[in-house]
């Protein structure tokens, strides 16, 4: 061998020294520095490499993130910024791929995202004459953030297995939400408020009470057809568990307009359902069997629905008074409304009821009264454009094969639209992220099927082709 071959160190033993010198060096910063922040850096770092050459990895990291928040849980991990950075990291290596792959950076053009863009201006516009503009503005950033959001997920969820996948992720990632409130309702740390002990989230995923309820209702339809796109009896036995246990969540949250929400869910299921008159012997069977075994706290709770001599004020937890004073914004500042996100500083102002800093609780008064007429409009037109192209999508989907599981998630989205339009006559929900995962994953779904369109299509005239020269050699 020529003793210029000779190796001083193997590519493996390069690893090793590399290893040995992180792990001296994390050791070392460890006497000056908390071991937690340490450790995240370290997996910060390793997931910088992964993200760079993996982007849809890092959109699944940064849905982990989004979810879980371990910022809430550790706190000392609030110092690295990590939602903020995986954020722009994701997005910066999808625009350098695009840029190598393409040449260009391309943005999506479809409706709902064009929609979306139209929608951000006017909430912008409201910061003029926004009661609290400081509060506006916030508001305006964090939306952008959920258009990051939407973008990476329009941008890499580009095939069945990674929509599957994705969809996956995002209900597991809720069940854990729902199982880990449990677990705190269980060691005593709930909520007891109007004489009923409440199930609230341990991070602010989870959120309060109403704000749980409506998470667990909107992700069941995502989680049933998950469970019937799976055909492992025991994936689907799983997800069926999870299903009864988020319903038995749902009602120990105590909220009434997440239970209003639940039946919409129920009643829009079996709209879609095939055996509509069994699933609905099952729903009622289900539903006095829960009534019958539900402890007395909760009952006394949700009959005050069938309470015809309750005032209505307080049934409504004082709803009426602050639905009153959102109407006399609107006529106040009919066209731009009293900014976004600043209801509470409007209703403190005095100008529209007795100076309380209270929420909307109804999405259609927020939307009216903080963005006025515009914003309302530009509302509208993004819900409009975004159920049809969910009717689109089914009508597509007709004429291709193995055309079931666009059929399957197109139904549970819209079921999801209808539990969030029923939530949002007692929530001020404009800025959840259900809306604009929903609206990206039907985005996504659609590009999909253009895409199995493309293909059928090439592999037909292909097919074409040959037809047509072996005519024109045999003769």
């Amino acid at each position: 061998m020529h003793q210029n071959d000779r190796t001083i160190i193997s590519n493996r033993g390069l690893w090793w020294v590399l290893l040995a010198l992180v792990c001296l060096v994390a050791g070392v910063a460890c006497l000056f520095v908390e071991p937690l922040i340490v450790i995240a850096l370290i997996v910060v770092l390793a997931n910088i490499a992964l993200v760079a050459k993996y982007p849809y990895y890092g959109l699944l990291v940064y849905l982990f993130i989004s979810l879980i928040r371990p910022a809430e849980i550790y706190p000392s991990l609030a110092a690295l910024r990590m939602e903020l950075l995986l954020g722009a990291l994701v997005l910066l290596s999808i625009v350098i791929n695009q840029k190598i792959l393409t040449g260009r950076v391309l943005l999506p053009r479809d409706r709902i995202t064009v929609a979306l863009g139209v929608f951000l201006v006017a909430i912008s516009l409201s910061i003029f004459t926004s009661y609290e503009a400081t509060v506006t503005k916030d508001t305006i950033v964090e939306f952008i953030k959920i258009l990051v959001f939407y973008y990476l997920i329009v941008s890499l969820v580009d095939t069945r297995k990674r929509f599957i996948t994705f969809v996956a992720t995002f209900v597991l990632l809720v069940s854990y939400i729902a199982f880990d409130a449990l677990a705190g309702y269980l060691s005593g740390q709930f909520v007891h408020t109007m004489d009923v002990d409440r199930l609230t989230g341990t991070t602010s995923a989870g959120g309060d009470a109403n704000t749980l309820a409506t998470t667990l209702v909107t992700t069941t339809p995502m989680l049933i057809a998950t469970a019937l796109y799976y055909r492992h009896w025991l994936v689907r036995s799983f997800l069926a568990l999870v299903t009864l246990t988020m319903t038995y969540l749902v009602i120990i949250t105590a909220s009434r307009g997440g239970l209003l929400a639940f039946f919409s869910v129920v009643f829009g299921g079996i709209g879609f359902a095939r055996r509509k008159l069994a699933l609905v012997v099952v729903v009622f069977l289900l539903s006095v069997a829960a009534w019958a075994v539900m402890p007395d706290q909760y009952r006394e709770r949700y009959a005050a629905f069938a309470e015809v001599t309750e005032d209505i004020n307080s049934a409504s937890s004082g709803r009426w008074e602050i639905w009153g004073a959102g109407l006399r914004m609107i006529i106040a500042r009919p066209l731009l409304g009293v900014g976004a996100g600043a209801f509470p500083w409007a209703y403190g102002s005095g100008d529209f009821g007795p100076p309380q800093m209270m929420s909307s609780h109804n999405v259609y008064i927020q939307v009216l009264a903080t963005t006025g007429l515009v914003g309302f409009a530009a509302w509208v037109i993004f819900l409009y454009i975004l159920m049809k192209t969910l009717n689109e999508t089914a009508r597509r989907a007709r004429k291709l094969p193995d055309n079931q599981w666009y059929v399957l998630f197109r139904n549970s989205f819209f079921v999801i639209l209808i539990a969030l339009f029923v939530s949002g006559m007692f929530g001020h929900s404009l800025f959840r992220y259900t809306w604009y995962v929903v609206a990206a994953l039907a985005a996504s779904m659609a590009n999909i099927m253009t895409s199995h369109e493309a293909e059928m299509k090439k592999a037909l005239d292909e097919t074409s082709d040959s037809e047509q020269d072996l005519a024109v050699t045999e003769a």
